[in-house]
């Protein structure tokens, strides 16, 4: 090994994670580098701890920056050897020293090269966990595979806004200005416009209508839903026609048993750990309706650590660093997955019952998108992504490999509401929907921001790709999971912009301050009067009034594929001549046909819960004998 020397100290440096720069020291001695600590107060709980962990502790160990970085976690792995080479350049020594020493770890574990279970669930998201979860619960030997180091996949990114229509729980809440002229909206349609399968549904709905229109004509005030508006709302969100000018709709199984299910996963998620805040209901962008719970604590990381730990504790097994590479099969039945470990290391899982697919999407692989893509038809290719890396279609082409047949597969949701540069939706003033106020680079509105997601972006893509959402005080007291660290940290890099008046506001994001005054003027004569007569804007909380003023930059970002693998209701994976493929599964954002061409804010989670512990069930009822 190449001795060193250093000039003992505590030199501080910066390491890049996922929501921007984070505050580092590296403490060294003479010889050694004896402590690396990083401040990562800023960051999402739950979505990089292991690099923060593990990549100090080679760094240590190993006496080298000769580092592996972390699957899935590059950018940040390396933002942390950057931060260590740079205190080790201050303290007098160059960096590629210690950069040419040997690698470390170097095939620390010995992995087993076969196993068998009852059933593999591949991916350990909200799914995956829910899937093995409910396998579990069945009595069944269960395995999950990770192909990074920690748990959660995309789910430790969301918000943790989940829909479920539950009535008893929203009536005590009171309604919004304007949210009645949206069911009225839905009330009025024609028949001829809803689907056949539907119509049960829809007539269902309007005689729950009437009875709410009558109690609000006697002076009751309360928030409507029921799951029958859950399905029209989901059916009506992902109506979509792509650049051929054909037409894709949720399939009615799917997305009926998904509103009618929605209650009862939740009270199921409660058996299971997850503690929910019943004391506010809300809604993400694009949501459409005030439905959404949130878990206590907010975030992904609400759903993820209780489901881990009880999946840990009654018996459940985890690979982690374990990559599926190939679907096995034998006489049509699916019998297993072969597999890989982060150091090369294969191993051939053999399953008597089934395996559950459940990667999630492909928001974070731009050339499927645009392989794939025929709604938006010119996406650039710089486009940020809300998603963790993990998330590049994985499950999808091993089901493809096996004849499995896909839909929808050409539309891809994009997020509004995301940081330009890095695709985080947790920086600035993360706050509902009806508190947004867009402007974009010349201060004025330019859309109904409560509309679809797609309606939103393709608005911000005709002003330029870069807008601001403006907020208050008020709107910032309801952001979602954010501490004031993280705002704090935001601001200092420019992720949001603060003031006490708004004409000071529009000068730092150079914006004509008499234009955004006059905007910001008009608004809140619309929030007193409930009518937005420019936007037609149906749904608003606060006024922007009440000091500090907030400016956060938003651009669009890949956010959630709508298509993936074709699943029926008891969530087993179809071909494509429509036969099941028996001994395969597929739950959440890896299956096609609930959300269709658009998918409504705040249906993803209760969509991978719902047909994860469906998937799960169902697997351990599989016969592969």
């Amino acid at each position: 090994m190449t001795k060193v020397k250093f000039i003992p100290g505590i030199y501080k440096t910066r390491a890049t994670g996922h929501n921007g720069s984070l505050p580092m020291e590296v403490e060294l001695s003479e010889k050694r580098i004896e402590a690396i600590r990083i401040d990562t107060s800023g960051e999402s709980k739950g979505i990089t701890n292991p690099v923060f962990e593990r990549i100090p502790k080679f760094i240590i160990e190993g006496q080298t920056l000769n580092v592996d970085t972390i699957s899935g976690a590059t950018v940040t792995s390396k933002g942390i050897l950057e931060g260590v080479a740079q205190a080790i350049q201050k303290a007098g020594v160059n960096p590629k020293l210690l950069q040419q020493r040997d690698k470390y770890p170097v095939n620390q574990k010995e992995y087993p090269s076969e196993k068998q279970v009852d059933v593999l669930v591949i991916g350990s998201g909200g799914a995956g966990l829910s899937a093995a979860i409910s396998a579990l619960d069945e009595h069944a030997k269960v395995l999950i595979i990770e192909k990074f180091p920690s748990l959660g996949g995309n789910t430790t990114r969301t918000g943790g806004q989940m829909n479920a229509a539950n009535p008893s729980w929203q009536k005590q809440f009171k309604s919004f200005p304007g949210e009645k002229k949206n069911l009225e909206r839905i009330y009025n349609m024609k028949e001829k416009d809803i689907p056949y399968d539907y119509l049960p549904t829809f007539k269902a709905l309007k005689k729950e209508l009437n009875i709410y229109f009558e109690d609000i004509e006697n002076g009751k005030d309360y928030l409507f839903d029921s799951e029958n508006l859950f399905c029209i709302q989901t059916l009506l969100g992902g109506i979509r026609t792509n650049l051929d000018g054909k037409k894709t709709q949720g399939n009615y199984e799917l997305v009926s048993n998904l509103a009618h299910e929605a209650v009862h996963t939740i009270q199921w998620l409660k058996e299971k750990g997850v503690s929910f805040s019943e004391d506010h209901v809300t809604e993400p962008v694009g949501g459409s309706w005030r439905r959404a719970i949130e878990p206590n604590p907010v975030g992904g990381y609400g759903f993820i650590h209780p489901l881990q730990n009880y999946f840990i504790s009654h018996g459940g097994e985890i690979f982690t660093e374990c990559r599926a590479k190939e679907l096995l099969m034998k006489n049509g039945k699916i019998t297993g997955v072969k597999a890989e470990f982060y150091n090369g290391s294969p191993i051939t899982i053999n399953v008597k019952k089934g395996v559950v697919m459940a990667t999630g999407g492909f928001s974070a692989n731009y050339e499927m998108i645009k392989k794939y893509d025929n709604y938006w038809g010119n996406l650039p290719e710089n486009i940020p992504t809300t998603n963790s890396p993990a998330m590049t279609g994985d499950g999808i082409k091993m089901g493809l490999a096996v004849n499995a047949d896909v839909v929808d597969m050409e539309f891809a949701q994009l997020m509004p509401s995301a940081d330009p540069i890095t695709g985080n939706i947790f920086s600035g003033i993360d706050c509902p929907p009806s508190d947004f106020v867009f402007v974009n680079t010349e201060g004025r509105r330019f859309v109904n921001e409560y509309g679809t997601r797609d309606e939103l972006c393709q608005a911000i893509f005709d002003q330029g790709g870069l807008i601001y959402n403006i907020s208050d005080k008020q709107i910032a007291s309801t952001r979602f999971n954010s501490t004031d660290e993280q705002l704090e940290n935001d601001i200092k890099n420019k992720a949001c912009f603060r003031a006490n008046t708004i004409r000071d506001l529009a000068e730092q994001i150079n914006i004509d301050p008499d234009i955004l005054e006059e905007t910001i003027k008009n608004y809140n004569h619309y929030v007193e009067e409930g009518n937005d007569p420019e936007f037609n804007k149906s749904s608003f909380n606060y006024k922007v009034e009440v000091p500090p003023f907030y400016a956060t930059p938003r651009s669009p970002a890949t956010h959630h594929t709508m298509g993936g693998l074709k699943i029926n209701v008891n969530a087993q994976v179809l071909n494509k001549d429509g036969n099941i493929i028996n001994g395969l599964f597929a739950a959440g954002e890896v299956a096609g046909g609930i959300h269709a061409g658009n998918r409504l804010g705040g249906n993803a989670l209760i969509d991978i819960f719902t047909y994860g512990k469906i998937a799960g069930k169902n697997a351990v009822k599989n016969n592969q004998e």
